[in-house]
């Protein structure tokens, strides 16, 4: 399972279905459910989901846009 989350790390297609797609989506459909419990009353569980996972899954998105950035980069100046 390591060798398979490290050899993620190193292709650039992969980093973008992460970074653009998967974890940015992850992290709106947990914050309109952290909304959804804060209105329907389920206030401690809203906020729960909203400070917590779709901030994870957000800064998630960042990392993993940068580090395809850094992987481009590398690739580039490469002969």
């Amino acid at each position: 399972m390591k060798d398979s989350l490290k050899a993620l790390k190193t292709h650039p297609e992969a980093l973008f279905v992460l970074g653009y797609m998967f974890f940015p989506l992850f992290a709106l459909i947990f914050a309109g459910l952290g909304l959804f419990l804060i209105l329907t009353g389920s206030k401690i569980m809203g906020l729960v989901l909203l400070l917590t996972l779709t901030q994870v899954f957000a800064f998630s998105s960042l990392w993993a846009v940068g580090a395809r950035k850094k992987l481009l980069a590398e690739e580039d100046k490469k002969p």
